[in-house]
């Protein structure tokens, strides 16, 4: 009988290795100094404070630049008060009283609150009721530029509000430019923005949502994302003085 050939498992001994593709990284993010993308600028926050941490440098940028800004607070905060110091219609009132003093810091020109509770169980329905105003907002200020929350934040108004903004964004025909940014979750980014030379006007943004600061260390928790973000820029030079803010290109 002619003899046969003995088939050896991969993994055994003497067994030939399987191939080996080409390991291909994840490329590096690019880097800019000043914004993305010019002209009107829309940021979408869910709550007072969100538009400071994630980009209150590019935003002040913008500013500086001339760029007319608007933005939107989808929410009121209310739970915010973890501690409940506040009467909820007391505390409503002061965050929203922190978010045009932070605006008026960032250069934003036009603020809107539209008071819809947070934390609270959203539906497929109310994704679509945000989406059909987001959708009106866009039509009305014809935005160049929109800023909101990337899909995968964590917390749930962040991964509500980022959904609704791409699914305007993608009805609405897709003629802005829509950035990403991070607040409580850190973003696979494709951008790095160089914020050092805005950064003290996002520090003193940030710094107006007092309500907030008094349980949780934003400013610290921010600097830190800012710094560590920072060591990719081409200009990094170990200082520790440069800080970068991190975005997500949506659309």
């Amino acid at each position: 009988m002619p003899a046969t050939e003995e088939r050896v498992p991969y993994g055994a001994a003497g067994a030939p290795a399987p191939p080996s593709p080409a390991l291909a990284p994840l490329p590096l993010p690019a880097t800019l100094i000043g914004p993305p993308a010019r002209g009107r600028v829309l940021v979408v926050a869910p709550h007072p404070d969100d538009e400071s941490i994630g980009v209150g440098g590019t935003l002040a940028a913008h500013s500086r630049l001339g760029d007319p800004l608007h933005a939107l607070f989808v929410t009121t905060g209310v739970h915010g008060d973890a501690r409940k110091r506040h009467d909820p219609a007391h505390y409503i009132a002061l965050r929203r009283q922190e978010a045009q003093a932070a605006a008026a810091v960032l250069g934003i020109g036009e603020t809107m609150f539209w008071d819809f509770p947070d934390s609270c169980v959203v539906t497929e329905q109310d994704l679509q009721h945000i989406t059909a105003l987001l959708g009106q907002l866009y039509a009305r200020l014809k935005p160049d530029v929109v800023y909101a929350p990337h899909a995968a934040e964590t917390h749930s108004d962040h991964h509500f509000v980022g959904r609704a903004a791409l699914a305007a964004h993608r009805a609405a025909g897709g003629a802005a430019r829509l950035f990403g940014y991070e607040v409580w979750t850190p973003v696979q980014p494709d951008l790095l923005v160089d914020v050092t030379a805005d950064y003290e006007r996002k520090l003193a943004a940030i710094g107006c949502y007092r309500s907030q600061l008094q349980d949780t260390d934003l400013l610290g928790a921010t600097e830190g994302m800012n710094r560590y973000r920072s060591i990719l820029l081409p200009s990094a030079d170990g200082s520790g003085r440069q800080r970068a803010e991190a975005l997500l290109e949506l659309a």
